[in-house]
C-alpha cells in the first residue's frame, strides 16, 4: 500500500529542506567572514618583535653635496628611446628595438 502524503506533511518536508539549506548558507557565509582574519594570523607569526636597543644618538656627519653628473642630450634621448621601446614591447608583446624609433622632439613638462 502506498501511503498518501497530505499537504501539512509536504509543507513540513519543504520547511525542513529549506531550513537546512539556509542553515548551511549561513554557515558558509560565517566561514567566509572568518577568512578575513587569516592573513593577520600569519603576519603575527612572521613578524617577531625584535628587542629594542636604545642608544644615544650619534652626531651625523655633515652632509656633503653629491657631485652633479652632467648628462648630454644624446644620453637623455637614448634613455627615453629605451623606455618607449620597453613600453611598446610590454603593450604589444612584440619586441621593439630602440634603433627603429625616431624621437622628433622632447619637451620638459612642469607638473
Amino acid at each position: 500500500m502506498v501511503e498518501e502524503i497530505t499537504i501539512p506533511v509536504a509543507l513540513m518536508h519543504t520547511g525542513v529542506a529549506m531550513g537546512t539549506v539556509f542553515a548551511v548558507l549561513i554557515l558558509i557565509s560565517f566561514v567566509i567572514w572568518l577568512l578575513k582574519f587569516v592573513p593577520k594570523l600569519f603576519e603575527k607569526k612572521e613578524k617577531a618583535p625584535e628587542p629594542v636597543k636604545k642608544e644615544a644618538p650619534k652626531a651625523a656627519p655633515a652632509p656633503q653635496a653629491a657631485p652633479v653628473k652632467k648628462t648630454t642630450d644624446g644620453e637623455i634621448v637614448a634613455v627615453i628611446a629605451a623606455a618607449i621601446a620597453a613600453s611598446m614591447t610590454e603593450e604589444t608583446g612584440v619586441p621593439v628595438s630602440p634603433d627603429g624609433l625616431v624621437i622628433r622632439s622632447i619637451r620638459k613638462r612642469n607638473f
